[in-house]
């Protein structure tokens, strides 16, 4: 595979990239790729070779940058509307050259997965999910105030705790070490986790303002998992950074520090050297978490909606009269596959919700409120 940065060619080998050259391309400007960033996300627009009669667009995928992600994905439709060709779940989609903005590649590889559930659950048309490793051996910035992702060539320096730090861990993905009180994790890097703070198991063992309690649900490839939240005691550290008392997630599985702790960084992350230096936004500005605020469902995707698998007691949907088994076509006059990405992810005081109730279109109310303060 190959990557073209401006002039400067870098090889790749089956999918990623393989060593820089060892002089120009080493001090090359970083290279800012045609991102999008929608709620706390990356999208990265991957465009085939055009055909005759054809447009870029026509030919244009657009996948979410998910650092989380061991391997990549792509939605059969979207295979079969840019391809003419129709692949089964589960086969591979072998895609040739494409390319990111300035940026030449082949040997993108994909898993076929459906993935409408995850269009539905971000209000956002999604083709494809983008493996941590498609940018081995450079350097690749996710820059959350400038919602900007760049590349360059190089390498970061040894890891000092305070900026570069350490990021192997049990796979190839990026971990990094959370100190808490009374104990130490290492968690993951994820930033497909967009919408949550630090993900956690067992958060009775962690002191807490308050006991967790019931707030929602992440969507997964295969199932819902519910999720509990509390609001730490204490802080939280990475190197010389304060995470003040953040609000901590409940998980079964893998620990993760999400995007609501990411977006006061810079993150770079050489993966060849299994390193990540994290740069403050503004270093005079201490790293506090907002109240929890949602409204109290648990969404399952069903057609191009969300059907109420739970409503969780106590909070804005239980109180509006929301019911299990009601389907969710629209937030705020918007349908479940198109909310606005130009809003910054801050929830709104009032959720108009559109649904169906036993085939009847109703209209309700939700006045919204902190979960966990």
């Amino acid at each position: 595979m190959k990557r073209v940065f401006a002039l400067i060619v870098v090889l790749l080998v089956a999918g990623k990239l393989a060593a820089p050259p060892p002089a120009a391309a080493r001090t090359i400007d970083p290279v800012v790729l045609p991102s999008q960033m929608c709620r706390g996300y990356f999208f990265l627009p991957v465009t085939l070779e055009v055909r005759d009669g054809e447009t870029a667009q026509d030919r244009t995928l657009w996948f979410l940058y998910d650092t989380g992600a061991s391997a990549s994905y792509v939605d059969p439709d979207s295979v079969e509307r840019v391809s003419g060709q129709r692949l089964d779940s589960g086969v591979r989609a072998n895609f040739g050259r494409v390319t990111a903005g300035p940026v030449a590649l082949t040997g993108l590889r994909a898993g076929v997965r459906e993935l409408d559930h995850l269009s539905i659950a971000l209000g956002r048309e999604i083709d494809g999910i983008l493996e941590y490793d498609a940018f081995e051996d450079v350097l690749l910035t996710l820059d959350y105030g400038l919602g900007e992702m760049r590349v360059e060539s190089g390498a970061l320096p040894r890891p000092d705790g305070v900026t570069v730090f350490d990021a192997n861990g049990p796979d190839s993905r990026p971990w990094i070490r959370v100190s808490f009180p009374d104990r130490t994790r290492r968690l993951l890097i994820d930033s497909g986790a967009a919408l949550s703070p630090i993900v956690l198991r067992d958060l009775e063992r962690y002191d807490t303002i308050a006991p967790p309690r019931a707030t929602g649900a992440a969507v997964r490839f295969s199932e819902i998992e519910r999720r509990s939240a509390a609001r730490l005691a204490g802080n939280a550290q990475i190197g010389d950074n304060v995470l003040i008392q953040p609000v901590i997630e409940s998980t079964p599985e893998t620990e993760i520090l999400g995007g609501q702790a990411m977006r006061h960084f810079v993150w770079t992350f050489d993966q060849r050297h299994e390193r990540v230096r994290m740069m403050r936004h503004a270093p005079d500005t201490p790293i506090t978490f907002e109240p929890l605020i949602t409204h109290g469902l648990v969404l399952v995707p069903e057609g191009d909606g969300m059907r109420v698998a739970t409503v969780i007691a106590n909070t804005p949907a239980f109180d509006a009269g929301v019911l299990t088994g009601d389907v969710i076509t629209h937030f705020n006059g918007r349908s479940m596959r198109d909310r606005d990405c130009s809003v910054d992810g801050t929830p709104p005081e009032i959720l108009d919700l559109s649904l169906l109730r036993n085939g009847e279109a109703m209209d309700v109310r939700l006045t919204l409120y902190p979960l966990v303060d």
